[in-house]
């Protein structure tokens, strides 16, 4: 039998740990809980833990952006890998077809004496007619030899230059797949934060925590309310003006996933990523997008928030002020919502449109899609 000290510390026990410090560092005393209100000490140990997931939830969110990021040009990767393998085979067949026909062309010289006794046959002609025929074949013999010279040095030069892409491309391949690898295990840790924290809550600590949440999102509903409206007014615009056709149908797909599980990094079709989801809608509609939400940013003009409408994309950023921030993407709906893959825990669902880190919206396939800066 196991002396108890020895037993290893349970995920509820470590997370009681982090929940803790989270605590500690925001100047709450956990103890004696004797002298504190038991709903007021429940209150700030929901408010630390709803602060804590939500950060949590924040830096999983940009390390599946990089992720996705990631797999995407990795997938790019492998496929220049393979046209890569093509182009040498291809060069290596044709350097191989040169040197057979190089080889007949040599025996059969050799067999005739040499260019110079090829030469000597013309000299043993019996007219001016018959030598100059000929000394035309002779030359053209000769000159195609040279020919054939210069094909051989293109066709080596072919082949060495597909050596080297494919030798790039397979390093290529080889660092984004540890890159994903890496990247991976940096979201499930996150993931894993995230659940130790909630597992070591009490079921009260996690209720208020809730109602805590419904209640800022309903707050952060009514501000965007406000906000729309406003920005509608200043503009002269219309509230929900109608979508074009590809608008309309992206939309109609992403409404038909409503209840499908968030998984990061899932474009469809049982679950999806946010960027995922928005991917796949407009895909159903005729239009394919980037793959992550920073790269869709750039997927068509960027629109006010006076003058959104159902269809476009809605994005939030870590820094407002710099798209390659980007962590989350949804679909405006009209009337103030919008349709989103929000979190993992969560599903495919309608909600309220909020503002906090929101940094803008973009109408995909309306016109040319302007220039991303260097590097995004």
């Amino acid at each position: 039998m196991q002396h108890t000290s020895s037993r290893r510390p349970t995920a509820r026990w470590v997370a009681g740990l982090l929940l803790a410090g989270v605590l500690a560092s925001a100047g709450v005393q956990t103890a004696p809980h004797a002298a504190a209100s038991p709903i007021g000490d429940a209150k700030t140990r929901a408010a630390a833990l709803r602060h804590q997931v939500d950060a949590l939830r924040l830096q999983a969110e940009i390390a599946t952006e990089n992720y996705d990021e990631t797999y995407a040009a990795l997938g790019q990767a492998v496929n220049a890998h393979i046209e890569a393998q093509r182009t040498l085979d291809a060069a290596r067949q044709a350097s191989g077809a040169s040197a057979d026909q190089k080889s007949l062309r040599a025996r059969a010289l050799y067999m005739s004496g040499g260019p110079s006794a090829i030469y000597l046959t013309v000299l043993t002609s019996g007219s001016i007619t018959e030598v100059a025929a000929r000394l035309h074949q002779v030359q053209a013999v000769v000159a195609g030899d040279a020919h054939q010279v210069q094909q051989d040095a293109k066709a080596v030069t072919r082949l060495d230059a597909a050596t080297a892409t494919l030798a790039d491309s397979e390093r290529l391949a080889n660092r984004l797949q540890k890159q994903v690898a890496q990247q991976a295990s940096r979201v499930n840790a996150l993931l894993g934060q995230t659940q130790a924290l909630l597992d070591a809550a009490d079921s009260r600590v996690l209720q208020i925590a809730e109602q805590q949440r419904q209640a800022a999102a309903a707050a952060a509903a009514a501000r965007a309310a406000a906000a729309l409206s406003a920005a509608q007014v200043d503009l002269g615009s219309l509230p929900d003006v109608a979508a074009s056709p590809l608008a309309k149908a992206a939309l109609a797909f992403a409404q038909t996933q409503l209840g499908k599980p968030y998984l990061w990094g899932a474009t469809g079709p049982a679950s999806f990523d946010c960027s995922g989801l928005t991917g796949a809608a407009y895909a159903a509609a005729g239009l394919t997008l980037p793959r992550t939400s920073r790269q869709q940013w750039f997927a068509g003009p960027h629109v006010a928030l006076g003058q959104l409408q159902p269809g476009d994309l809605l994005f939030w950023a870590s820094d407002v002020s710099d798209p390659s921030t980007i962590h989350h993407v949804a679909l405006y709906a009209g009337n103030g919502l919008m349709v989103a893959a929000p979190h993992t825990g969560d599903v495919v669902r309608v909600q309220p449109v909020y503002l906090d880190g929101y940094i803008g919206a973009v109408r995909p396939g309306a016109t040319a899609a302007p220039t991303p800066p260097p590097g995004a």
